[in-house]
């Protein structure tokens, strides 16, 4: 059983990005069909009003969040890497109901690490799953996390209010390490309001000073700023999706902003530190066979 104790003073190495796998799903899921999601569903809306839709639940639209993740798994990590952390992000709801997906994925991943969920917080749960994540790895015992932010399409109920829906089913997996990969850093900004986006996300981008990756919804408020802008049709996913597609070089910054909560979000991935700290370990290697090779010889003598 893992039980938390109070945070560490010493905040400890960053988190480093390891890898980035990212895929979408053209096919729907067979739990789209499952006869208990239209009680679960009613459930969830009665006191909200939202009429149900009718023509997903019968066609059976939809995919789970668990199958997604769990077929990303072999391509973002190996038998013999354990993992010591897990986290799952999403912000619709999922169409497996009665199971922790989080701990599902805890059971199939090397190391049966531990397990939660980010949601509730729209296209900010990722980075503060990343927070989380530094928080973990940087505690002072070096370990490994994977990162699985989801979505799926189907929503099905209508909405009181816009909001963004997306339009196809995409995972991405992310997987950090506290020894190897580029350096992370995260922050993000709370009780922002709009007029504010743009100076706070042009300031962050010149502090950055590499490529920057920002939401549709974020390019449009702030034009002009971001080399890389995410399709719509992926609210919660496109900025780490894109983010999968780059080449490990150089400094790379994602951004985010959700309106509705006022949290304006930015994470940075530094893969120049992460080759510097690549060939002084390749240096010190050198150096520590040269010296255990003299330390054997005096032996020797």
């Amino acid at each position: 059983m893992f039980v938390a104790g109070p945070p560490g003073t010493d905040p400890g190495p960053p988190a480093r990005l390891r890898a980035a796998v990212a895929r979408v799903f053209d096919e729907t899921s067979a739990t789209a069909l499952d006869p208990a999601l239209r009680p679960f569903l009613v459930d969830l809306v009665r006191q909200y009003g939202n009429a149900l839709r009718e023509d997903l639940l019968t066609t059976g639209a939809g995919h789970s969040f668990g199958e997604m993740a769990e077929a990303l798994l072999p391509s973002i990590t190996a038998p013999d890497e354990p993992v010591d952390l897990l986290v799952l992000v999403f912000a619709m709801h999922d169409l497996r109901l009665a199971r922790s997906t989080a701990a599902y994925l805890s059971d199939l991943c090397p190391g049966t690490p531990v397990a939660f969920a980010v949601c509730d917080q729209g296209s900010a749960a990722a980075f503060t799953a990343l927070r989380l994540t530094q928080s973990y790895l940087g505690s002072g015992s070096r370990g490994r996390a994977l990162v699985f932010v989801v979505e799926q399409s189907a929503l099905h109920y209508e909405l009181t209010e816009p909001a963004p829906v997306p339009d196809r089913h995409t995972a991405v997996a992310l997987k950090f390490e506290s020894a190897t990969g580029g350096p992370v850093a995260v922050r993000q900004h709370t009780g922002v309001d709009a007029k504010r986006v743009p100076g706070l996300f042009a300031e962050a981008a010149r502090a950055a000073g590499g490529t920057v990756i920002a939401s549709s919804r974020l390019a449009e408020a702030a034009p002009g700023v971001a080399d890389v802008v995410a399709a719509p049709g992926q609210p919660y996913t496109g900025v780490w999706w894109e983010l999968a597609q780059l080449p490990r070089d150089g400094v790379v910054l994602v951004a985010d902003y959700e309106p509705a909560l006022g949290y304006l979000c930015f994470s940075t991935v530094d893969y120049e530190k992460d080759a510097v700290d690549y060939q002084k370990d390749i240096v010190d290697s050198a150096a520590d066979t040269v010296n255990h090779g003299a330390d054997r010889s005096l032996v020797a003598g």
